[in-house]
């Protein structure tokens, strides 16, 4: 769910950067971390999840939400589930 100061900033980046916008690195970490509580997950993809959860990390502390949201965003569709 988007607030409106992330709706803002996502339409405001879409303009500036002709449709390239930058995720929030901190709601897709809380994607990834929902996804890594599921059940029944295969080894490879508990393996994705925390590669990801911890080049994600190392991302959001340099302020680099474009390479956190791909990193997430890649963990995510290996496990066929779409980060929103």
């Amino acid at each position: 769910m988007m607030t409106k100061t992330t709706a803002g900033v996502a339409l405001v980046l879409v303009a500036v950067s002709a449709g390239v916008a930058r995720a929030d690195c901190e709601s897709d970490m809380i994607q990834l971390e929902d996804a890594m509580k599921a059940p029944n997950q295969t080894p490879t993809v508990k393996a994705a999840y925390q590669e990801a959860a911890t080049t994600a990390a190392a991302a959001m502390r340099k302020d680099d939400d474009a390479g956190c949201h791909k990193t997430i965003a890649d963990a995510m569709a290996k496990a066929g589930k779409p980060l929103k």
